[in-house]
């Protein structure tokens, strides 16, 4: 494909945000309070998707992604956890693999303010996992702005 024929358009950046995560917290976490906090914190598509109904290594290490993630798009809403309950940010992803955001109750009110539409289009997410520490960027860009499809 020859780059003349791509129409790319500026990308115009809102907000980032960027969390770390100690995996083994996460994994204390879900052996102190189980299910409990699973439901607290992750929603039932993320408990579905993180495969919840065994817990093992790789279970943990895809809720700490996800933990990462949620708190890295609070950041980038420049708002943190206030008013917003952890199932109002639901990390998912594509059948490709590429991860978004879909945002429910008060975090999609806080973007209707903002002025982001298509929010999961116009949030971009990046998770990586390395030893013990998972981590995560959320980089919400302007609306009508080039993004990576997926």
């Amino acid at each position: 494909m020859k780059s003349e024929n791509i129409d790319f358009k500026p990308i115009v950046i809102n907000r980032v945000g960027t969390d770390i995560v100690y995996i083994p917290r996460i994994e204390a976490l879900v052996t102190r309070f189980g299910e409990r906090f699973l439901q607290r914190v992750y929603t039932a598509t993320e408990r579905e998707n993180c495969g919840c109904n065994k817990i093992n290594r790789m279970v943990i290490n895809k809720l700490a992604g996800r933990w990462a993630a949620k708190e890295a798009v609070v950041k980038a809403l420049g708002t943190g956890w206030q008013g917003i309950g952890y199932t109002d940010v639901e990390i998912c992803r594509h059948k490709s693999g590429v991860p978004f955001v879909v945002l429910h109750n008060k975090a999609l009110v806080i973007v209707a303010k903002q002025g982001i539409d298509n929010h999961w289009q116009n949030c971009q997410l990046s998770l990586s996992h390395d030893g013990d520490y998972a981590t995560a960027t959320a980089i919400f860009v302007a609306p009508g702005t080039f993004c990576i499809p997926c």
